[in-house]
């Protein structure tokens, strides 16, 4: 956490702009200091998925290493290709290994955690703790997406560049009525998130989505929330649009470290979010 003694400051920004063929709509919440603390709500919580990652071996009954559609990335201008192989397991933590390695066309392999066709929910709040890699082009993320393999909508629960460790994205994005995709994001500044592990969540219930760090509200919004089964998402990718390439600065391997994945149902007063579970061994 950012010192509690530095002056609280909070600038909330609305930005509308196209880029590309694609709409976003950006809501740009800065945090040079703890704001006061809007933890996370009282709740009854039921565990209905989790992974510790205690074992040696990934469990193949809680996730593919592969998206559905295959190991290429989400979008063109990643360079790595999602090996089954690279994944580590050391003292209950999961380690993406990136590496320069060639593998099937790319000359960089990565690893994804997907539980599709394994787990799927609609509502309910999902945690991860972990550790973020440090690097020029890394660019690790943990979303969801819906099991009818259509896109948008998108929930990311976070994702960061390797190059400025101390930044949180989530974002939600959806499909308007024109056709094109719209976005809404929250951008927290805090600490080094290599540094050390911490928790990243989302609170997703009907018509509204609540992000949190450190079991610190940092977002939220009621815009086009999905309505609709997903399923869950980790990935290390390298390289894109976004991050840009590894350059000279960039040492590799490179590591995403993940302590747990949990998945909670969750009631407030007389409503209860249930979650739809589907385990496929």
């Amino acid at each position: 956490m950012i010192p509690s003694h530095f002056v609280a400051i909070l600038i909330a920004i609305s930005i509308s702009m196209l880029v590309g063929t694609r709409y976003l709509k950006l809501q740009y919440w800065h945090h040079d200091s703890t704001p006061p603390a809007i933890t996370k709500p009282a709740a009854q919580w039921q565990l209905v998925f989790n992974d510790e990652f205690e074992g040696d071996t990934l469990d193949t009954n809680k996730w593919t290493t592969a998206f559905p559609w295959g190991r290429a990335g989400a979008n063109e201008s990643e360079l790595q290709y999602y090996a089954e192989d690279a994944f580590e397991f050391q003292n209950g933590i999961q380690r993406i290994r990136a590496e320069e390695r060639s593998m099937a066309g790319y000359d960089y392999t990565s690893g994804i955690i997907s539980s599709y066709s394994r787990f799927h929910l609609q509502y309910g709040y999902v945690e991860m703790r972990a550790r973020m890699p440090k690097g020029q082009g890394f660019w690790p993320a943990f979303w969801l997406l819906p099991v009818t393999k259509d896109w948008p909508p998108e929930i990311d629960v976070f994702e960061m560049l390797g190059h400025e460790t101390d930044t949180i994205y989530m974002t939600l994005h959806w499909l308007h009525e024109s056709g094109q995709s719209q976005s809404v994001q929250g951008v927290h500044v805090g600490p080094d998130f290599n540094a050390d592990f911490h928790t990243f969540a989302v609170d997703w219930s009907p018509g509204q989505i609540v992000w949190y760090i450190d079991d610190v509200e940092r977002f939220r919004t009621t815009e086009n929330v999905p309505d609709e089964p997903m399923y869950l998402l980790a990935n290390l990718a390298v390289g894109g649009d976004w991050p840009g390439n590894p350059n000279e600065t960039t040492s590799f391997p490179g590591y995403y470290e993940i302590d747990y994945i949990r998945v909670y149902q969750h009631s407030y007063g007389n409503h209860i979010w249930l979650p739809i579970v589907v385990n496929n061994p």
